[in-house]
């Protein structure tokens, strides 16, 4: 099983939100707690982002904002987990999108 230690920040002028080809790159634990925002301040903390992606898609499961089939494509042509996403200064990233029904986060966090 998967864990990891998020702390939700309040976005400043350094705050980059993940933003797939599918829109905002959002969250859901699995073991509850709230949805949260995939954000970075820095180059360590993006990359700390990119592997925490990497091991979901190891175990089958995608975030928002991210293709189906993103473990297929890394598998197939390699590269970053995050291959085809971009870090988008947070006032430019889009909003959450979701199925009907879905409880959108509001909040973004870093992986620590």
């Amino acid at each position: 099983m998967l864990t990891q230690e998020t702390t939700y920040i309040t976005p400043d002028n350094t705050t980059k939100y993940l933003v797939g080809p599918e829109g905002l790159v959002w969250i859901t634990p699995a073991l509850g707690g709230d949805s949260f925002i995939m954000a970075a301040r820095s180059d360590e903390e993006r990359q700390r982002a990119a592997r925490f992606i990497g091991e979901l898609l190891n175990m089958g499961l995608v975030p928002y904002g991210m293709p189906l089939n993103q473990r297929a494509t890394v598998a197939v042509f390699g590269g970053s987990p995050i291959r085809e996403c971009a870090w988008l200064p947070w006032q430019e990233a889009p909003q959450p999108l979701g199925d009907p029904g879905d409880e959108l986060p509001t909040r973004a966090a870093i992986i620590k």
